[in-house]
């Protein structure tokens, strides 16, 4: 064999490790991020990571830091935990939630999260899909799920349903398992199916009338905001973007989620400036700038109008000294 092909192929094995090298590193790190938001500081043993798509993970005390409480942090992932015992404190998007067993909790991708404590015997079963992979499924009526479960993401469930998501665990982390099985990815997207089908009734119910159209609009309108909220809070960047205009972008939006596109934008700004001013070192005047307020005292009054505090008042009452 002609020896410059073979080192081309040498090179092109090395090139390819590395990258799967650095990916599985970045897998890695995403993953411990999230678990460190309910106070692990490892990754379980048994637990199943597959790419950068889904993990599947039973805390069972392992790893477990207790009282440690970790810097608010936004979501790229779902999570659906099943706590089945023991007690932990979760904010997420800043307020405050007392998780006990039988509990169910619902992540969704651009929530903030904050672990503030956990009980020594807190146990329960997690699983992580990343918005790639939840795209991937295409369910009916995803976009008015994600509105209902992103509004209410903690939900004590009977305890007959309990024991139902626990044996829906064991099966699809069996199915994860199996990596002989050459259909192993198809087979967990359907369990996750099945899930969300017999689950979605507990929730609002499904817009009959809502179309494909319409429901593609709203749901690139959500990805949309996530991407600009920090330099645009105009509805007519959005309704440009999406080539229609504000007042059927509202309509939609309003039709679909229940709020109004101007109150989705509006609430990821607040949050994410509650956010800063409670946990960052930045100043008002650096916070104001990095959401791209033309000066300070513009952010102030976007901020009281919304929150009825001024940014110094809600930070001081926070414990925050920082100006």
């Amino acid at each position: 064999m002609d020896s410059n092909i073979v080192l081309k192929v040498e090179i092109g094995l090395v090139i390819t490790n590395l990258v799967r090298y650095f990916a599985q590193r970045e897998n890695t790190k995403t993953m411990k991020r999230f678990l460190q938001s309910f106070g692990l500081e490892h990754i379980p043993s048994d637990s199943i990571v597959i790419g950068n798509d889904l993990a599947l993970i039973s805390f069972n005390n392992k790893g477990l830091q207790n009282s440690v409480q970790h810097e608010p942090h936004k979501l790229n992932h779902a999570a659906i935990c099943i706590c089945t015992a023991g007690h932990c404190t979760l904010k997420i998007n800043l307020q405050t939630y007392e998780i006990e067993s039988p509990m169910l909790v619902t992540l969704m991708p651009g929530q903030i999260i904050e672990s503030i404590d956990q009980s020594v015997n807190f146990d329960g079963h997690t699983i992580v899909l990343s918005k790639r992979f939840i795209d991937m499924l295409n369910l009916p009526g995803w976009q008015q799920q994600y509105m209902t479960l992103y509004n209410n993401p903690v939900n004590e469930i009977p305890a007959d349903a309990l024991r139902h998501l626990q044996i829906f665990y064991t099966i699809l982390h069996k199915a994860a398992s199996d990596e002989e099985n050459p259909f192993r990815l198809q087979v967990i997207e359907n369990l996750i199916r099945v899930f969300y089908y017999g689950g979605v009734s507990k929730f609002r119910k499904i817009d009959k009338d809502a179309t494909p159209y319409k429901n593609s609009i709203v749901e690139r309108f959500m990805e949309l905001v996530q991407e600009h909220y920090r330099e645009e809070r105009l509805i007519g960047f959005y309704a440009d973007k999406l080539c229609i205009t504000p007042k059927y972008l509202s309509k939609l939006v309003k039709e679909n989620t229940g709020r109004s596109a101007g109150e989705w934008i509006d609430s990821h700004v607040i949050l994410e400036a509650r956010a800063m001013l409670q946990s960052s070192d930045m100043t008002i005047q650096q916070i104001a700038a990095s959401l791209n307020f033309p000066n300070q005292s513009f952010f102030g009054k976007y901020f009281k109008r919304a929150t009825g505090l001024s940014p110094k008042q809600y930070r001081s009452s926070k414990g925050a000294t920082n100006e």
